[in-house]
């Protein structure tokens, strides 16, 4: 890779990461006049500056730490991009991005291991305070849906394509869905019109190392229903609770 591109990169991981790269434009290439334009198309590979006007010397700003090439490769600009983890996966492909994300999940150890008190405790908590039918701690895996913990009628893997927990996790917020029926993405969905018959839906995005989302706290209901800012900051400060246990095992 030419200090060009990586140049590049080290700017576009810096916008990633909220910094603005206007402001540290002077130190990479001793230029203080700089337009919008002129930064995004630089970003984009569509303008090259000239040798000259290149200040950047190795050492002055560093850039995030990347992933060691495999042995007896070459580091790649996609290696690079995914040292930045789920920030940068605008920058990655799809392809590239799922496999991070799986690799991420696969690190906290959580998937095939056994249920555990902690999450079954979160989970029952989460169920008898909202009064649902059911609640669960779920992974996405690469094909399905897997309930680390559950309680109510849920089964414990799903075909990934059908759990509504994919779209929290893609979204990478959380997802409130009142009634399923008078949603467009949901109203035909195999687990709304059979079994378990899901109504309502509310899930909070769940991350592994690198910030990738790996599954979601979730709770699920028969019936549509309301779920008020108040129910959003408890649901909240549960999926908190489970977020600090996966964090300390990673």
């Amino acid at each position: 890779m030419s200090d060009e591109s990586e140049r590049r990169l080290e700017l576009a991981a810096m916008a990633a990461a909220g910094i603005d790269p206007a402001d540290v434009w002077p130190t990479y290439f001793g230029r203080s006049l700089l337009s919008d334009f002129e930064l995004r198309a630089y970003l984009h590979g569509a303008l090259e500056l000239p040798e000259f006007e290149q200040g950047h010397s190795a050492g002055t700003v560093s850039g995030p730490a990347v992933p060691e090439a495999r042995p007896g490769t070459k580091r790649t600009t996609e290696d690079v991009l995914a040292g930045l983890g789920a920030a940068g996966r605008f920058l990655l492909s799809p392809e590239r991005g799922e496999e991070e994300r799986l690799r991420s999940l696969r690190e906290t150890h959580l998937l095939h291991t056994g249920r555990e008190e902690m999450f079954d405790r979160v989970v029952s908590t989460a169920k008898e305070y909202f009064r649902v039918d059911a609640a669960s701690l779920s992974l996405i895996a690469e094909d399905a849906q897997f309930l680390k913990a559950v309680v109510g009628p849920l089964r414990e893997e799903t075909p990934r394509d059908i759990a509504l927990c994919t779209q929290t996790v893609q979204q990478d917020s959380m997802l409130v869905i009142n009634d399923t029926l008078a949603d467009d993405r949901f109203a035909s969905n195999p687990l709304v019109v059979g079994e378990p018959h899901i109504r309502f839906y509310a899930g909070f995005p769940l991350h592994g190392p690198r910030g990738w989302n790996i599954g979601t706290l979730c709770v699920i209901d028969q019936q549509p229903r309301a779920f008020s800012a108040s129910d959003r900051q408890v649901l909240q400060t549960l999926a908190r609770i489970v977020q600090n246990r996966i964090d300390a095992r990673t």
